[in-house]
C-alpha cells in the first residue's frame, strides 16, 4: 500500500529513487545527508560540521552531536527515545560510533579507523540508512529489517571478511550508541537536493583566482 502522506511521520522509503540517485555523476550522499533527507551535489561527502564551519575533529558522540546541532542550528534538534510519539512534521534519527577498540594494537592497521553512522526512521515506521555512497537500505549487516537500531546488527566487519560488502576498505562495527534525535521533516514527497559550499571549497576558488592572475 502507498504511504499515507497526511499521517506520515518521517521521509518516504523510496529505494528505487535512491538507486537512481546513486547512478548520477557528482552525487556524494552519505549516511549523514541521507538521515536528514538531503541529496548532495559535490565532489566529496558532506561531514558533520561542514555546513556552518569545519569538519569534526574527533570521532566521539559528543563531538559529532555538537557539529550536527551546529549544522542544523535553526532546526531545533531535540533528544528523543525510540518509542517517543512525535508531531507529524518531525521524525527520529539515530547515531552510532565505531570506537575502534583495537586502535593502536596492530601497527599495520589504519591508525584512524574510527567512524560514525546515522540511521533514520521512515514514514512506514521502519529504519533505513545509507552506507557511504552505496545504495540506501532498510537492512542491517545480517540482512534483517531494522525495526530497532540498537538491536540491529551493526557489525560490518564480517561482511568484509566474507566478501559481501562493497566498502571493504571500511570494516566498521558501530557498537557505540550515541542517542536518538528528533528532527523536522524537510519534505513529504522525497529528498531535497542541495549544494553546500564548504570552507575548503572557498579556499580552492581563491587558489584558482590566483592562478588566473599569473
Amino acid at each position: 500500500m502507498p504511504a499515507d502522506l497526511k499521517n506520515c511521520m518521517g521521509p518516504l522509503w523510496t529505494p528505487k529513487l535512491w538507486e537512481e540517485i546513486n547512478n548520477e555523476k557528482y552525487l556524494n550522499t552519505n549516511c549523514y545527508s541521507y538521515a536528514f533527507n538531503y541529496v548532495e551535489y559535490g565532489s566529496e561527502k558532506l561531514q558533520p560540521g561542514e555546513i556552518h564551519g569545519k569538519k569534526y575533529k574527533s570521532t566521539t558522540c559528543k563531538e559529532i552531536i555538537k557539529k550536527m546541532r551546529n549544522d542544523y542550528v535553526n532546526d531545533n534538534i531535540e533528544d528523543a527515545k525510540l518509542n517517543d510519539s512525535l508531531p507529524k512534521d518531525r521524525y527520529k534519527i539515530a547515531l552510532f560510533i565505531d570506537p575502534d577498540k583495537d586502535k593502536g594494537k596492530d601497527k599495520d592497521k589504519d591508525k584512524d579507523n574510527l567512524d560514525y553512522h546515522f540511521y533514520r526512521q521512515d514514514c512506514n515506521g521502519s529504519w533505513s540508512h545509507k552506507p557511504g555512497t552505496n545504495d540506501a537500505t532498510n537492512q542491517d549487516a545480517s540482512g534483517d529489517a531494522i525495526t530497532n537500531p540498537e538491536e540491529a546488527d551493526r557489525n560490518y566487519e564480517n561482511q568484509c571478511r566474507t566478501g559481501d560488502s562493497n566498502e571493504c576498505d571500511e570494516e566498521h562495527n558501530y557498537s557505540l550508541f550515541c542517542g536518538y534525535f528528533s528532527i523536522p521533516l524537510n519534505s513529504s514527497y522525497g529528498p531535497v537536493t542541495r549544494f553546500i559550499e564548504r570552507e575548503g571549497d572557498k579556499d580552492k576558488d581563491k587558489d584558482k583566482d590566483k592562478d588566473k592572475g599569473n
